[in-house]
């Protein structure tokens, strides 16, 4: 027999199924003792590993990589609630002291106050975005896996 024999990736295909192989190699295998072996033994390793059980570790991953992660925080800091609640009543105050002044101002004024109070929200969600990401990104780079 003057052809050379199957490549190991050839005998483990063999091994799945003939049909997978070229018809060069399919009639060497037909004729090659020594290939035919190999496909065999290729075969019985891959029913033996078929019916391996799964594998078991010796530790519980899920409670590893928990107790990894850090403890949850809230999402809007305290202090930045607090700085919001003074400024709140800083505008109440003022809204007091100079409201009956500024009604007059404010009605010919009405959608620019409004277009002000939007982009004032926005520049605080914003905030919050940012600074949760950026909360996000450091627990990330903390998280180890040992």
């Amino acid at each position: 027999m003057t052809s050379p024999h199957l490549t190991e990736r050839a005998l483990q295909e063999a091994a799945e199924s003939t049909s997978l192989l070229p018809d060069s190699q399919a009639a060497h295998l037909r004729g090659c003792r020594l290939c035919q072996g190999r496909v065999a033994t290729y075969q019985h390793l891959f029913t033996a590993a078929a019916h391996l059980p799964p594998p078991v570790f010796a530790f519980d991953l899920t409670a590893s990589v928990l107790a990894q992660l850090p403890r949850p925080q809230p999402a809007f800091p305290w202090v930045l609630s607090g700085v919001a609640a003074l400024v709140l009543a800083v505008v109440v105050a003022f809204l007091a002291v100079f409201g009956g002044q500024l009604v007059p101002i404010l009605q010919s004024l009405g959608t620019g106050l409004g277009a002000g109070l939007l982009a004032v929200t926005g520049l605080v969600v914003a905030g919050q975005c940012l600074e949760l990401l950026t909360r996000h990104r450091q627990q990330m780079r903390l998280l180890t896996f040992s």
